[in-house]
């Protein structure tokens, strides 16, 4: 069986292919595979193959169809990971929309990027007596917060809060929202080998207090393992909390070690925030580092579309997992499951950085996405 096939009858991916109505292109790799063409054993055509459906159009609405009527007046809290981050804070502004077109009344905790600030977050929104958490904190990191909010009947929604998206009984979560976090992981290496031609020089980053970077990371280390050709030259564990004082230092010191060209990945664009200063203030050739991000944020965009350093990223739709986090948190008050949705990686690169939102610095999938949500809520949009 060729690498290709074996990585297309991998559900992450053949579902990704599916939901972005992108069929015709694993079809295609189908055919090819059939008639013994060379590059089906190729690992660089299999990830340029692969990057088609990661950089493809989101339009399709594959979301719920369905749900209970909201009850308007009920109070929820969303303790956010750490304000200063785009993506978390851009999580609370939509969710504080949303719920005001249900008559919910949010309110926005920041958890300061700590533990202790999350824990403390926790019991201040089990104070206020909400009738619902939506958090982006790490919920392994929250055992007794969030069994106080079990036992009070408060369910709780996370946003990148596990390793994988769907429910986690174990760590007290209806339901956790996010991409795969090992598709994404995927799409990042997959872009490397591809624009390496298979010979890239990498090092890999990531931020393993939360589980969903570590899954994210090890993702990407486990797929350049099958490019022969390519050579992993460090795996980079560092905290968030401390990407300001440490990424400058860290990505000179790469670069001084290893020498150029080099490609380096990132779990979250925040990350790249604090290495381009450093690079750019010594001179560094933007191809002679490529930086490859995820989450999606505004400053990424911008690094794409300039060719500052930033090559790529894989975005998340913030606003649209914002109106699953409502639609979900409805469904727990309501004692029904969760809806199951997942949406597709999409992977941002010079030539599609305007589309799907990218015009306004942000993924926002051309899938009307709120008119669904409002529609099955009742509500006119």
């Amino acid at each position: 069986m060729s690498v290709l096939w074996k990585g297309l009858s991998k559900r992450p991916l053949w579902e990704a292919g599916m939901r972005t109505g992108l069929k015709f292109v694993a079809s295609a790799i189908l055919l090819s595979t059939i008639s013994g063409v060379a590059f089906a054993d190729d690992i660089v055509a299999s990830a340029q193959h692969d990057l088609v459906i990661y950089a493809g159009p989101q339009n399709g609405w594959h979301g719920p169809t369905s749900a209970p009527k909201p009850i308007a007046g009920k109070k929820i809290a969303f303790i956010s990971n750490d304000e200063s981050n785009d993506a978390n804070h851009a999580w609370g502004v939509a969710i504080t929309e949303a719920g005001r077109k249900i008559g919910w009344d949010v309110t926005v905790i920041d958890g300061k990027a700590t533990p202790v600030g999350w824990n403390t977050a926790f019991n201040q929104a089990i104070a206020l007596k909400v009738d619902g958490i939506i958090t982006s904190a790490d919920a392994k990191s929250l055992k007794d917060a969030i069994a106080e909010a079990e036992a009070r009947n408060i369910p709780i929604v996370g946003i990148h809060a596990a390793a994988l998206p769907g429910p986690d009984k174990e760590l007290g979560l209806f339901t956790n929202i996010q991409e795969d976090p090992r598709d994404i992981g995927k799409a990042q290496a997959d872009w490397i080998i591809a624009d390496s031609n298979g010979h890239a020089r990498v090092v890999v980053t990531s931020h393993n207090e939360f589980a969903i970077a570590e899954t994210k990371s090890r993702a990407v280390v486990e797929r350049l393992k099958a490019c022969a050709g390519c050579k992993l030259l460090d795996y980079v564990n560092s905290p968030i909390a401390e990407v300001a004082q440490r990424q400058p230092q860290l990505v000179l010191s790469w670069v001084q070690r290893y020498g150029t060209p080099l490609y380096v990945t990132a779990v979250a664009d925040y990350t790249l925030d604090f290495q381009v200063p450093a690079l750019r203030g010594a001179m560094i050739d933007h191809s002679a580092v490529k930086l490859i991000g995820a989450d999606g944020q505004r400053s990424a965009y911008e690094r794409i579309r300039s060719g500052q350093y930033q090559a790529v990223t894989v975005s998340e739709p913030t606003e649209m997992q914002a109106y699953q986090a409502i639609d979900e948190l409805n469904r727990a008050l309501h004692n029904m499951p969760p809806s199951g949705f997942v949406q597709a990686p999409y992977l941002v690169t010079p030539q599609n950085v305007n589309a799907e939102g990218g015009d306004k610095d942000a993924f926002a999938p051309t899938n009307d996405y709120k008119k669904h949500y409002l529609e099955i809520w009742g509500i006119e949009p």
